[in-house]
């Protein structure tokens, strides 16, 4: 039975290598015990055997990967001096440990081995790594890069951190994050204040040799892939997901910004559509029933596919109201007392009034909008007592007052709830236009806008 293989990630310094010919199947040997202090991985070294697979590492210079390979050879002599020789068997593409520490996975390992020479790794650790180096599995950050050259889709530029008297350009420390195969966003202020194409990061920041004219050449290297419809920032700010992003701002000169996955795709999207496409559909109102517009409309409910996520679709309808939603679930058992309030015992066996969603929340001014999920489950007839209200009844509650009467709750202004005509009870719903109209009454429908998300959504 062989021995089970170890794994090690092995820090060189550029000088162990001829970088002026093929890394591929060059030999370098390393020796602990005699020049190394024990704390620089001479564990590690102990437990290498010929064949074991290692990481190389470049820590001089341009830093990051260099590929990996395997133990040829392995002598032990005096003095614990332990000789060990590597093959290097394929290069990597060179990312660095700021990148490598994207992955959870890696994170700590990363950080515990700090400048150790020879440092053991796990298999799945090794394996993630020489898939990472080999671009098999990518953990992509994503930016917003504004230039003002002119770009050839297909082909490499170099992109500097500086201006030509030195100056860091604004976003400099994003620079310093960029990693191979980052997404990048290009915006070009020339060019009617609009994103113009997409590409990514083929080299992090590094420096070049001097350039005339440029007092530092501090640069990075990116792909321009290719153009994509332009979209103007005025565009861009009125997406739910990108408004307000300070590098949007006709005003701002970021070079350089560091984007969400979610802002990425929305920039993306808002491309390829010709710009905003509406998110949301407001339902005709003959197409559920048949009466007399109301601008009273506290109900909205939101009718979503199976496949869509409701809650962010009713987060994104909020944004626009700058509203504080309260977030709950509908459920068989949801009933009355759950909106209205009911009488508990305290801890000392005395009853309290524990309000419920609607009378704690609508008086309120702050705009504490209620979203109820899979409101299709709640049986709409607990909503009547709401309903009696907007349509102009004084209705009593089973709730009493210091003076042992039943409260009473009205639209009128020395009404015991202040009636809040602003507030809203947003239902996400799965039913389709039939079932509603058919599952709630005309009376419901009255004071309900219907708003439907769109499919590609």
């Amino acid at each position: 039975m062989s021995e089970k293989t170890n794994y090690f990630w092995l820090n060189c310094g550029y000088n162990r290598w001829d970088h002026h010919d093929s890394l591929v199947g060059q030999t370098t040997l390393f020796e602990s015990g005699a020049h190394f202090n024990p704390t620089q991985g001479f564990r590690a070294f102990k437990n290498a055997k010929v064949g074991d697979q290692v990481v190389f590492y470049q820590v001089q210079m341009d830093t990051g990967l260099l590929g990996y390979g395997e133990i040829i050879s392995v002598q032990t002599g005096a003095q614990n001096k332990i000789r060990v020789q590597f093959e290097l068997k394929e290069q990597l593409q060179p990312l660095t440990t700021d990148y490598l520490k994207r992955s959870d996975q890696l994170d700590m390992r990363i950080r515990n081995m700090k400048e150790t020479l020879f440092n053991q790794l796990s298999q799945e650790e090794f394996e993630l790594i020489v898939s990472l180096g080999k671009g098999e599995t990518k953990i992509s950050r994503y930016f917003f890069l504004s230039e003002t050259d002119e770009y050839e889709p297909g082909q490499r530029f170099t992109v500097y951190t500086h201006t030509y008297n030195g100056i860091k350009r604004n976003g400099y420390h994003h620079y310093t994050q960029l990693e191979i195969g980052d997404k990048l966003i290009f915006f070009n202020r020339n060019s009617n204040q609009s994103v113009i194409g997409v590409g990514e990061v083929t080299q992090h920041i590094h420096e070049k040799p001097p350039i005339p004219g440029r007092t530092s050449s501090t640069a990075i290297e990116v792909y321009f892939e290719k153009y994509i419809n332009p979209v103007t920032l005025t565009t861009l700010n009125k997406h739910p997901k990108l408004k307000n992003l300070y590098f949007l701002q006709e005003n701002a000169k970021q070079a350089i910004a560091s984007l969400s996955q979610t802002q990425y795709d929305a920039i993306i999207e808002m491309s390829e559509n010709d710009g905003l496409k509406p998110q949301f559909e407001k339902v005709d109102k003959n197409e559920v029933v048949d009466s007399d517009d109301n601008e009273l409309k506290p109900f909205i409910l939101l009718v979503v596919e199976e496949h869509q996520n409701g809650l962010e679709a009713a987060q994104n309808l909020l944004q626009k109201t700058n509203a504080n939603p309260v977030v709950t679930t509908g459920h068989v058992d949801f009933t009355e007392d759950m909106l209205y309030g009911k009488y508990l015992p305290n801890e000392n066996g005395a009853l309290y009034y524990r309000e419920g969603f609607i009378t704690e929340n609508m008086p309120q001014t702050d705009r504490r909008y209620l979203v109820i999920d899979n409101f299709h489950r709640i049986d709409p007839d607990i909503f009547q007592m709401y309903i009696n209200v907007l349509e102009g009844y004084e209705v009593t509650l089973p709730r009493y007052n210091k003076e042992g009467k039943m409260i009473k709750w009205s639209r009128n202004k020395d009404s015991f709830y202040h009636f809040n005509p602003n507030w809203h009870i947003i239902g996400v719903t799965h039913d389709d236009l039939t079932t509603i109209k058919q599952k709630y009454s005309p009376q419901f429908l009255k004071y309900t806008r219907i708003v439907r998300v769109n499919k590609d959504n």
